[in-house]
């Protein structure tokens, strides 16, 4: 895309909060992912800002910002409460870095090329005046950017030792999305292997960030095969087990459930629980992928309705996504089986249970207690599996238990396997 085309494509909002730094003075720049994205003809998701104007005259000038990182010279801008908000970074010269995690103190600049010099890539290292419409280019990222190749700011392992989670984020952006996969030049190559180790001086927390977004990505097979090969993977899962077999087969779903079905196909072979947890997973995201990864290969029989039912029921909103990863790790059956669910006409009730606990109450007599709420999951069971549809239907098959004597322990639960 021109780079004129690109200017006029920008949100108002955006060139009004520009207008504004102009007309005091400030110099103002548009830095990050969307240049990389509008120089390559994708309509950008936010825009980052980098200006010469200190964090406190910024918020004095947009008083209904918010006070995102101040001390790092970050401020989230906003013309008005609710608006659209862009991060304003004030340009910087960060000071020596002892830790591999963060600079010892923050320097506020005001030369643009100082602040792009510590940048991690050149594809990162571009800056764009919308006043001017001029690009600044030093490290000839743009040239990188239509080559399809990561290269450093500099001396590679100078950059990755600085900040350890850089190595996280050059796997990152080999994922290009509808751009392809890309490859880091030969110096970065070697740096990210001799760096891997600065990792872990990062927090679980930032590196679980990058993970995600690794995991999401169309290309997370060939990015996940490259950090088994660098050996990446050993130190981010501290030595844990893990198979990459069917990354790679992973048919196209939501991005969370991607995320789930790609860890949960990892770690089949292992309870990844603990592992999870330290890597400060949502609890919603580890039972997830619990769920997934104690369902795999346990798969219905392609020809019993019964068990079909049970198990559509059973996964519910997840169903899509466990026949994906069974179908990517070739379980047998997995594709007969989804033939055999697509042919399934939805159940009458949809799976909701029919009968309560004061409709069995009033037809048994049973006393609130384990035997009345066993004996409704037990009901809730034989409705899926034969498709029930009335009460009446459900009341037939009450009569042919013995709810009086039998042992509701024996009782089968609607769950699966």
């Amino acid at each position: 895309m021109q780079l004129e085309s690109w200017v006029e494509s920008l949100p108002d909002e955006l060139l009004k909060i520009v207008s504004i730094f102009a007309e005091n003075n400030a110099g103002i720049w548009v830095v990050g992912g969307s240049i990389r994205q509008g120089l390559s003809g994708v309509k950008p998701n936010d825009y980052d800002l980098t200006t010469d104007m200190k964090p406190k005259q910024v918020l004095k000038h947009f008083p209904k910002s918010i006070e995102t990182g101040v001390e790092y010279g970050t401020v989230t801008v906003r013309l008005n409460s609710g608006g659209e908000m862009f991060e304003v970074t004030t340009l910087r010269c960060d000071q020596e870095y002892l830790d591999g995690r963060r600079p010892e103190s923050v320097e506020f600049g005001t030369s643009l090329a100082d602040d792009l010099e510590r940048r991690d890539l050149t594809i990162n290292a571009m800056a764009i005046d919308l006043a001017r419409q001029e690009l600044y280019d030093p490290y000839n990222g743009l040239e990188d950017l239509q080559d399809g190749v990561l290269k450093a700011v500099g001396e590679a392992t100078l950059r990755l030792e600085e900040d350890g989670l850089r190595v996280m984020r050059v796997y990152r952006f080999m994922d290009q999305g509808i751009g392809g996969l890309w490859h880091p030049n030969e110096s970065l190559s070697e740096a990210l292997i001799g760096c891997r180790e600065m990792l872990k001086n990062v927090s679980v927390e930032r590196i679980w960030q990058e993970l995600k977004r690794i995991l999401s990505g169309p290309y997370a097979a060939d990015v996940l095969a490259r950090m088994e090969h660098d050996g990446v993977l050993n130190i981010i899962f501290n030595g844990h087990s893990f198979d990459l077999n069917g990354q790679s087969s992973l048919q196209i779903i939501s991005d969370n459930s991607v995320i789930e079905a790609r860890l949960a196909m990892m770690f089949r072979g292992d309870n990844p629980a603990n592992l999870l947890k330290y890597l400060t997973m949502p609890k919603s995201v580890i039972n997830r992928v619990s769920n997934l990864r104690d369902s795999m290969g346990n798969l219905p029989d392609k020809n019993d309705a019964k068990q079909l039912r049970i198990y559509r029921a059973v996964l519910g909103a997840g169903l899509d996504t466990q026949l994906a990863c069974e179908l990517a790790i070739d379980t047998e059956d997995a594709g007969n089986v989804q033939a055999a669910l697509n042919q399934l006409p939805e159940n009458d009730a949809k799976d909701v249970a029919l009968a309560d606990g004061h409709w069995i109450a009033d037809n048994t007599g049973i006393q609130p207690g384990i035997r009345l709420g066993r004996l409704k999951d037990y009901l809730h069971r034989l409705q899926v599996e034969n498709d029930v549809s009335s009460l009446d239907e459900l009341q037939s098959m009450l009569n042919d238990i013995d709810w009086e004597n039998d042992d509701p322990s024996v009782w089968p639960r609607l769950e699966w396997p």
